[in-house]
C-alpha cells in the first residue's frame, strides 16, 4: 500500500504547482460568488422591507404576517361584494315607491281620517290600500297593481296616490 502512495506521490509531485493554483483560483472564484451572494441577499432583504414598509429593525416575519392580514383582508371583501350583489338582487324586488292622499270620505267626518296608500315596487309592482273612516266604521280595500297599473277600478284618491308613487306627480 506504501508502494501505491509512493506511485500517486511521485506522480502528482510535477504538476503541484498547477493543482495549487487552480484550487486558489477555485477559492477566489467562490468567494466572489459568496460576496455577490450575500450582496443580492442583502439587496433583496432591503427592496422587501422598503416594499412592505418595515423598518430596519423590524422583524421580516412581522412582514411577511401582514401580507397574510392583507390576503385575509382581501377574502372578506370578496364575500362582501358577493353578499352586496345578493341584497342588491334583492331589492329590485322590494317596496320602494308609495305615495299616500289623505280626504275626507264622507262629508259628516273632519280632519282627513281617510287615506288611500299606494305601496309599489320599482317596476311597479305592488298594492294600493285604502281605509275608508267614518264615525260608526272603518273600511279596509286592498287592490293589486301591476307594472303600473291597477287590476279594479281606482277611486280618484286611489288613482292619485297611484301617480304619486310613479313619480308622475308631486304629493
Amino acid at each position: 500500500m506504501l508502494a501505491q502512495i509512493t506511485r500517486w506521490a511521485e506522480f502528482i509531485y510535477p504538476y503541484i504547482p498547477y493543482i495549487s493554483a487552480m484550487v486558489l483560483v477555485a477559492i477566489i472564484i467562490l468567494t466572489a460568488l459568496t460576496l455577490y451572494a450575500t450582496s443580492e441577499i442583502k439587496r433583496l432583504d432591503r427592496r422587501l422591507r422598503r416594499l412592505a414598509g418595515a423598518g430596519e429593525g423590524e422583524d421580516i416575519k412581522e412582514v411577511l404576517e401582514r401580507f397574510r392580514d392583507i390576503k385575509d383582508v382581501k377574502n372578506q371583501m370578496d364575500r362582501l361584494e358577493e353578499k352586496i350583489q345578493h341584497i342588491l338582487e334583492n331589492l329590485e324586488n322590494a317596496l320602494c315607491r308609495v305615495g299616500m292622499v289623505r280626504f275626507n270620505a264622507f262629508s259628516d267626518t273632519g280632519s282627513e281620517l281617510s287615506f288611500a296608500l299606494a305601496v309599489l315596487s320599482k317596476e311597479g309592482d305592488g298594492f294600493i290600500l285604502t281605509s275608508l273612516y267614518s264615525r260608526d266604521e272603518t273600511r279596509v280595500f286592498l287592490k293589486p297593481v301591476k307594472r303600473g297599473r291597477p287590476l279594479y277600478r281606482l277611486s280618484e284618491e286611489e288613482e292619485k296616490a297611484l301617480q304619486i308613487a310613479l313619480g308622475y306627480i308631486t304629493a
